[in-house]
């Protein structure tokens, strides 16, 4: 049992290095097409902490995750944060569109009718799916499931520069 110490303070500073570790790969270069006619392109996006969350009208999951979506994009405008929500393309228009207006987010939502947007990310096989962009325009994490507001937190204020 006198290893049980040294095995915990590595597992504490190997998550510690995979949260603050950057991956290296960038961010696609796509073209976000609003459901409000605008569009984002990636490239726009540098300098900023961009949330890319892909979800589906049929995922409990990815409408319930809204509301925090909504509350992180509030709470850390100020340092810099986009949050933008990715609609699969396996979702119809005017289902998507239903969604938004009964949940409301506070947060654009961009329709991926031809699965371009879904292929650059990887090919989105599963929603919810994250992805945390840091400043520098590189995929700090992915993540699939709901969403874990602290650890998105933590890892934004390591972007802080």
């Amino acid at each position: 049992m006198r290893w049980l110490p040294s095995v915990a303070t590595v597992l504490v500073v190997a998550a510690a290095a995979w949260l603050v570790w950057p991956n290296g790969r960038p961010m696609p270069e796509v073209t976000f097409n609003l459901l409000d006619g605008r569009k984002i392109f990636s490239s726009e996006l540098r300098g900023k902490s961009v949330l890319v969350n892909f979800w589906s009208v049929s995922c409990e999951t990815c409408l319930n995750d809204m509301p925090q979506l909504t509350r992180l994009q509030d709470d850390m405008r100020d340092q810099g944060l986009v949050v933008i929500g990715v609609a699969v393309p396996h979702d119809p228009p005017p289902a998507v569109i239903s969604a938004v207006e009964k949940l409301k987010p506070g947060f654009p939502i961009a329709l991926d009718v031809h699965g371009e947007v879904s292929a650059a990310f990887g090919g989105i096989k599963v929603t919810p799916t994250n992805f945390l962009v840091d400043p520098d325009g590189n995929i700090s994490f992915s993540e699939r499931g709901p969403i874990y507001e602290p650890r998105i937190r933590a890892t934004l204020l390591t972007f802080l520069k």
